[in-house]
């Protein structure tokens, strides 16, 4: 158990992320309009697929996903050719780097106001069947793991997607990215201005995840509480940072 400390350039991520929240708060009531509006027409064209991820990214149909795009770029009083949107969407759906990143992060919302759209469609046998079997991608969207969550009363572990929304039961202990269940492999770190979220940090394949606790706090939105958490890992990358130049010292 490590505890991370804060940081100038922290606390200045901290404050561009509440300024971000009304941008954020913005958008999504884009995508809920959206979903209201339009969401019976599209669900008819979002047929899953008959095994898991049932809605991969890379089946996701072009229409709706640029439909509201469009519609996000207007409320952020932005343009963009619809050759250039064409050709942005190919390059996000195969997991490529877009030129613009405030593009990248349109398109992020949008596919995931698409996939959450798709996901409340599913024939009830389906959702409950993906809602009861494990693994480390979301069978719903094959999204990595983004989360864990532990849930009341006795701190079971279920996996949330920071995609779709969908959680899943997971192990209660190890890394949910490569699945290492050695416990000298996990280092969990926290810090007191975010009580109930910890970061852990995996030894075996380097990676981390927050680990958030229901029983000591409420969470609302998880796309808000995943951004609002940022500093912790801005925090974390210091730390690792510093264990870094530790070792080069001994």
């Amino acid at each position: 158990m490590g505890e991370l400390k804060g940081s100038n350039a922290t606390v200045d991520k901290a404050m561009e992320i509440d300024a971000f929240y009304k941008v954020y708060q913005k958008l999504q009531n884009v995508i809920f309009q959206w979903q209201e509006e339009r969401g019976q027409y599209w669900a008819q064209s979002l047929v899953p697929d008959k095994n898991y991820p049932y809605f991969s990214l890379s089946r996701l149909p072009e229409e709706p996903v640029l439909e509201l795009v469009k519609r996000l770029l207007e409320a952020s009083e932005r343009l963009c050719p619809l050759e250039e949107l064409h050709s942005s969407w190919n390059h996000y759906r195969q997991e490529q780097k877009l030129e613009s990143q405030e593009l990248f992060s349109h398109f992020t919302l949008a596919v995931s106001g698409v996939i959450r759209l798709a996901r409340q469609s599913l024939p009830e046998n389906l959702r409950q069947k993906a809602g009861t079997e494990g693994g480390l991608v979301c069978p719903i969207c094959g999204q990595a793991a983004g989360l864990s969550v532990l849930v009341p009363p006795i701190g079971k572990r279920v996996l949330h997607c920071t995609r779709c929304d969908h959680e899943w039961p997971g192990k209660r202990v190890g890394c949910i990215h490569c699945g290492s269940e050695e416990a000298l492999d996990q280092t969990y770190l926290k810090n007191e201005d975010f009580p109930g979220i910890e970061i852990v940090v995996c030894q075996a394949c380097g990676g981390d995840f927050k680990e958030v606790d229901l029983r000591e706090r409420r969470v609302e939105d998880w796309g808000w509480e995943d951004i609002r958490t940022l500093p912790l890992n801005y925090a974390a990358e210091k730390w690792l940072h510093e264990q870094a130049q530790k070792k080069i010292l001994i």
